[in-house]
């Protein structure tokens, strides 16, 4: 029997998953041989972020409604200052991104470059422009980085089915049926196995489970993951859905995709594979009782052999291995993690983690590891470094860990940072020890915060999770967790800030009166839906909760290097502000010597960069960015969910959002850079006239005196932004 397990699009691109590796490595270890590991994601990702490709999503966008269309309005509605938003940047920048794409994915694949932190912005921007590029060849859907999404809702099975057929908005129907499945075909597989572990892939993995039937019906097309957990049962419930997929595995994989394959092997009733949702001959649905998880230590080390390593868009290979199963604490009101993985905690021994590091090490040729565990365990917190350190591994490694106040004690530390630990997540949630005492998280928000400092003082980059609008919340509680993470910055690096959404497994839904959940708001058109909107007698609204947020994120984007102007890149593509705290040891290094470098001001005689590329607009860009940017923030979205902005929302935006009248500005490119900056007219100006022959205060003096010194200021800000170099001389007007 030829099994193929394949990862759909859409899935991170900066490292492999570990669902696959650890699928594999089980079916091979129970003499199923006969296995092939794909994923599609990144191999979609490849291609699309590819010159010639790019180049083709140019001349379609321009060949439809273009730019002078929308220019030659008096004034913009909402829905078309999304398009003019797109439109401006591809008539500016799309030739040169579709020109820059490959020379900017070797960057970010080698070393020697992608440690050059200039080459590495400019890398990076360019990704973001091409995915940007690429989604208006498909409008309004969106792929990201971190998401794909198209029209309608991912919560409604009516919205994803109908999308899985969709050419023109759904730029995996061509892919999948141009591209991957000629190769899946290939290997002539007798059972597909789809990993659906985000929302995002839902979409396209059903997508390619329909070419797979359209092209041999008897294959055998199975659906698994995380997501499935949530949403597998309500989705099963749809006729149509059989008609793609033959099977659905809840929660973990190994054990019942191995009875699965070997009862179809052998012709067996399937009504004996554990955790399976499947139709019988008879065209009925079944659902097969649970089975207990295995026992962790009793699996395989994952092996990601077959994965196509090289085409993630890291300079090294960052490999996830999953040390835990379950959390040892399992107490959070809000968590749901068991509805995930099944009940219970299990954990691998020390000895087993460190001979499996030691075999992927030498496999894979990588020193990067993805500790994928929910909580550092107080035993492996105090065991696993002295264990890695007396094998010698030499490793970087980062996780997840529970604020454990009398385990991470000063020596823990310093051998968790000896060992190689560069990074540690913990759950901080809030400052506030009431609502701490609400989610039953059993910590105190003060000893907490002597354990990051010890942490960090280890020299490890802490990264904190918070909470905003748990109900009950106030907004003076809010404020002090905000208050209280900007009084301890000099500790904490990074803060992963969520609004609460509630979840329909929690404990708290449950137990909803007792939160002062006084009314839940369920969606009629969303079958699928797992996260609700809800109203409480007490505490924040929704809209409150929502303010606050924005009031994290901004003072995140003032307060923490990590998140200001280009240095968010580090935290939006995953692995890479890992992989650079690995290469310069710890994050005081790294801010000092790259985060916090010095940008040089105007100079005495600042000159408009040469290679610069500018465009008139009609309508103010920046305006626009701001306007989209405050509708987006203002949306009230479950973190998986990022569904764009529906056909009915955008309609009512455009009867109650005031339009854009025409304004005009300079959208300004620097190819050596990648940044794109919107000017104001005098901006504009200023830019022209710097010419590398006058000084500051020589261009300024065209400037009505009243206005000089912000004809200054503008000038520092022209130059800091990039546009400007310096001429420390006057050049010879001959």
């Amino acid at each position: 029997m030829r099994i193929a397990l394949v990862n759909p699009p859409q899935a991170h691109f900066t490292q492999p998953l570990l669902a696959l590796p650890s699928l594999a490595a089980y079916l091979r270890a129970k003499g199923l041989r006969d296995v092939h590991v794909f994923d599609a994601s990144i191999e979609s990702y490849d291609e699309f972020l590819s010159g010639p490709r790019l180049l083709r999503s140019v001349e379609r966008v321009r060949a439809g409604e273009g730019l002078a269309s929308l220019e030659s309005r008096e004034r913009l509605r909402y829905s078309e200052m999304e398009r003019y938003q797109a439109l401006s940047e591809i008539e500016l920048v799309g030739d040169e991104v579709a020109a820059s794409i490959d020379e900017a994915k070797r960057v970010l694949r080698t070393p020697e470059l992608f440690y050059g932190y200039e080459r590495y912005l400019r890398a990076g921007r360019t990704v973001e422009q091409a995915l940007r590029l690429f989604s208006a060849e498909y409008a309004p859907t969106r792929l990201a980085a971190h998401g794909f999404v198209m029209r309608g809702q991912i919560e409604s099975s009516n919205d994803v089915l109908r999308a899985i057929g969709d050419e023109r908005e759904n730029p995996y129907v061509e892919w999948l049926r141009e591209s991957f499945l000629p190769r899946l075909a290939a290997v002539d597989p007798d059972v597909v196995g789809l990993s659906v572990t985000f929302g995002s892939q839902a979409i396209p993995a059903l997508t390619l489970a329909k070419q797979i039937k359209a092209w041999k019906p008897e294959c055998h097309v199975t659906l698994g993951g995380g997501l499935l957990a949530y949403v597998g049962r309500k989705l099963s419930k749809r006729p149509e859905l059989w008609s793609v997929i033959d099977s659905m595995i809840l929660l973990e994989g190994e054990r019942p995709l191995h009875e699965l394959c070997e009862s179809l092997a052998e012709r067996r009733d399937l009504g004996k594979v554990p955790n399976l949702i499947y139709r019988d001959a008879s065209g009925e649905v079944r659902a097969t009782p649970e089975a207990q998880p295995l026992d962790i230590k009793t699996l395989p080390t994952p092996e990601f052999d077959g994965l196509p390593l090289g085409l993630y868009l890291s300079p090294e290979p960052v490999l996830p291995l999953a040390i835990t199963r379950g959390c040892y604490w399992g107490k959070c009101v809000f968590c749901t993690l068991y509805t995930v993985i099944g009940p219970g905690y299990r954990g691998r021994s020390i000895e087993q983690t460190v001979e499996d590091v030691r075999t992927l090490k030498e496999r894979h040729s990588t020193r990067h590891f993805y500790m994928v565990i929910e909580d550092l365990p107080p035993n492996m917190a105090k065991a696993l470094p002295r264990a890695i350190l007396d094998a010698g591994l030499d490793i970087d490694w980062w996780c997840d860990a529970r604020l454990e106040h009398d385990v991470f004690d000063r020596q823990v530390c310093e051998d968790l940072a000896a060992s190689g630990c560069k990074r540690i997540a913990f759950g901080y949630e809030s400052a506030s020890r009431r609502v701490l005492d609400r989610m039953c998280k059993g910590i105190d928000p003060a000893r907490s915060l002597e354990l990051v400092r010890r942490v960090h003082d280890a020299g490890i980059s802490v990264t904190l999770y918070v909470m905003v609008g748990f109900p009950t919340e106030t907004r003076d509680e809010a404020r002090l967790t905000l208050d209280t993470i900007l009084a301890n910055r000099d500790a904490i690096q990074e803060v992963s800030v969520r609004v609460f959404y509630l979840d329909e497994t929690s404990e708290i839904f449950r137990r909803a009166r007792e939160f002062d959940i006084a009314e839940i708001y369920p969606n009629p058109d969303a079958d699928l839906q797992v996260y609700y909107d809800f109203k409480t007698s007490s505490g924040m609204s929704r809209r409150e909760a929502r303010d606050a947020y924005l009031d994290f994120t901004r003072a995140l984007r003032s307060h923490f290097p990590v998140f200001q102007n280009t240095n968010l890149l580090y935290h939006e593509l995953k692995s890479h502000y890992f992989l650079y705290l690995a290469k310069w040891g710890t994050f005081d290094r790294l801010r000092a010597e790259v985060l916090e470098r010095q940008v040089s001001g105007a100079g005495d005689r600042p000159r408009r960069r040469p290679a610069l590329r500018e465009r008139a607009l009609r309508f103010d860009r920046a305006e626009i960015d701001e306007r989209l940017a405050a509708i987006q923030s203002g949306h009230l979205r479950p973190r998986y969910q990022t569904d764009l902005v529906t056909d009915e929302e955008r309609a009512r935006f455009d009867r109650e959002i005031a339009p854009l009248a025409a304004s005009p500005c300079v959208l300004a490119y620097d190819p050596s850079s990648g940044e794109v900056q919107a000017l104001s007219p005098a901006a504009a100006d200023l830019l022209a006239r710097c010419d590398g022959d006058r000084s500051a205060e020589q261009i300024v003096e065209i400037v009505p005196a009243e206005h000089r010194d912000d004809a200054r200021r503008c000038i520092d800000q022209l130059a800091s932004a990039g546009l400007l170099e310096t001429s420390p001389t006057p050049s010879i007007v001959r």
